[in-house]
This record gives C-alpha cells, structure tokens and sequence, in this order.
C-alpha cells in the first residue's frame, strides 16, 4: 500500500478521534518564527487539526495533503477560515512558490515522507530564517493501558510497528533531517475518551484493520474489552505528550 493511501476511507473516524495539540504548541511555534503575518505550510495537513489552531491564532495556512478524503474532510470543516488554502500536494512536491512561507509543520506524518526530498522541498520554500517543526502526538508508554493497547495490536494488525510510527526509532533520522541542531519541547497532553472516541481513534491509525480485514472482529472486541478494564465514569484516560522537534535546515 502506498502512504498516500493509507488513510482512504478513515477520514471520519480521524475527525471523531484524533487528539488535538495543546496551546502552549502553537505560543511555542508563534514565538520562534516571530513574523507579523505568520504563514505556514502544514504538510501531511491530514483534516486540518493543527491547522485549525494555527488558523485560530492568526496564521495564514496552506493545507498540504495528498490524501483525497483527508483532504476534503479538511476542506469542509475549514471553510470558515478564508486564510485557510488547501494543496493536493506531497512532502516532497508541495505545488507552493519558492520562500513563501515561513514556518514548515509535520504533525504525526514525518515518517511517512523521503526524508531528502521534504528537506529540499523545506529549503525551497521556506523564506530566509523560516523554521520547521515535526510534531508528534505520542503515548506515554509506559502507561499499563498503552502497554495493553500495543499487545493487542501486535497481535491482530500485521501494519502495527510501534506507536507515532515508531517514533522511538526515528531518533537517527530526525537528528540527520536537521544536520544535529535541533531542539525538543515536550508538553503533557493526557487523552480522555468515551468509548466511541477511543473506537474510533483506533480506527483512524494508518495500521488500522478494517471491516474488510481478517481480524477486525476480534480486535475490536479486544480494545472494548480494555476499555472495560480501565474506565471509570464511562471515560479512559491515556497517558500521552506531544513532542516537537524544532529547527531549520
């Protein structure tokens, strides 16, 4: 399956369950670009969820998003926004002038990407000083409920390689993305959920199965059951931080 279409048909299920970023995220991002009009290229921009806080706090934003779901999904809960302007564009190949923009985003979608080429797409479109930042979603996981969540995957989801695409594992490419001089900011963001909401964050993950698959069946039956283990007042709570990692290149 190729990256671009590994979200086909989770659109919906991104919108209902995919967590958001703290506002301490887009102060930190406003703060280091120091621009009077920001803007910004949010790349693998998904259905908008970073850029919807970025739109809130004044950003000029450009949505770029190979994926034809995500990015009508995107296209229709932004339409409000009129500095909102959406891109059927690739990490690699964004369809933006050069220098015009001044901060590059990658929420939960760097490790989908050739590393090289996002590096020389950033270069070419970044205006001089511009900025980038790889943000990440990511579970604290050495929670029991994360621990029993990452089981359960391992067993019924052939595509599951780890949590926010194993980024445990990135710490080489991320250092050799930004030549080694970089800087990381971690912000707690614990994630409560209903039922429904943690269904259906599952059911958004790139290794999702899905009604078609083998297995579908019992892995939802197995997340409902640790669901039940640990709730209380009809809510779970997984431990969680977002991470961002910010430099230029």
């Amino acid at each position: 399956m190729n990256n671009t279409d590994r979200f086909t048909g989770k659109a919906g299920a991104y919108v209902q369950g995919r967590p958001g970023y703290p506002a301490a995220v887009v102060e930190l991002l406003t703060r280091e670009t120091r621009r009077e009009n920001p803007r910004m290229a949010d790349i693998g921009s998904g259905t908008g969820i970073l850029s919807r806080a970025m739109l809130e706090h004044g950003w000029t934003v450009y949505g770029v998003e190979p994926n034809d779901d995500m990015r009508r999904e995107a296209e229709k809960v932004l339409k409000g926004f009129h500095r909102f302007h959406s891109v059927p564009g690739t990490a690699e190949h964004t369809l933006l002038p050069g220098a015009s923009v001044d901060l590059v985003t990658a929420a939960q979608a760097f490790h989908w990407f050739n590393a090289a080429a996002f590096k020389r797409e950033c270069r070419r479109i970044l205006a001089a000083e511009g900025r980038i930042a790889l943000i990440w979603n990511s579970r604290v996981e050495d929670g029991p409920i994360v621990r029993e969540e990452g089981n359960i995957h391992r067993l019924y989801c052939p595509r599951f390689y780890g949590f926010s695409g194993g980024l445990a594992d990135l710490t080489d490419r991320i250092g050799e993305f930004f030549d080694h001089r970089f800087r990381v900011f971690r912000f707690p963001n614990d994630l409560s959920y209903t039922r429904d909401q943690y269904l259906r964050r599952m059911m958004s993950a790139s290794y999702a199965l899905t009604e078609k698959d083998e297995g579908h069946s019992p892995w939802l039956d197995a997340l409902n059951g640790l669901f039940d283990r640990f709730e209380t007042g009809g809510r779970v709570t997984v431990p969680n931080e977002t991470v961002v990692y910010l430099g230029a290149c």
